[in-house]
């Protein structure tokens, strides 16, 4: 099973973790500020010297010109970095790794799918919107943090055996 060929090289590993923490430090600010990084598409057509766009499309719900962007930023770089770091390759990269990753994988499906049992079972209605929204991240975080542990763990094994 040779899948190092659908791997991302290695220096996006790098980029994703940059993208990881831009993400992170604008999704804290959204958190607790909102209005400190509210952005519409309008002021980026501002910011570019465009006129303002004054209509509603209703071909996409309840977007508009005036929606605030801030947290489909902040989601495409958390997704975007998620997959940098979890789908580049390691500097060694080798059968083992390759059944780590595979077998992590499987292991981020499991725990994600208890994960959205379990609040399928204690969050109704509106409020599982935002459950669902981070489901999407949750796979990818799972997977990475599975991933490193069982390679961090393995390295220390085979540094003790010899």
């Amino acid at each position: 099973m040779k899948t190092t060929r659908m791997l991302l090289p290695l220096g996006f590993k790098t980029t994703g973790f940059c993208l990881l923490a831009i993400g992170a430090i604008l999704g804290v600010i959204y958190c607790i500020c909102p209005e400190a990084i509210e952005f519409s598409l309008n002021d980026i057509r501002e910011l570019f010297g465009a006129s303002r766009i004054p209509v509603q499309n209703d071909f996409f719900g309840s977007f508009s010109a005036e929606s605030d962007l801030s947290i489909t930023v902040i989601g495409l770089l958390m997704v975007v970095s998620g997959v940098f770091i979890g789908f580049s390759r390691n500097k060694e990269e080798d059968e083992f790794i390759e059944q780590v990753r595979f077998e992590s994988l499987l292991l981020s499906i499991y725990l994600n799918s208890i994960i959205l049992v379990i609040c399928l079972f204690f969050v109704w209605g509106l409020k599982f919107l935002p459950v669902m929204f981070c489901s999407l991240f949750t796979v990818l975080y799972i997977f990475i943090i599975c991933f490193y542990i069982r390679v961090l763990i393995n390295k220390k094994k085979m540094q003790n055996e010899e």
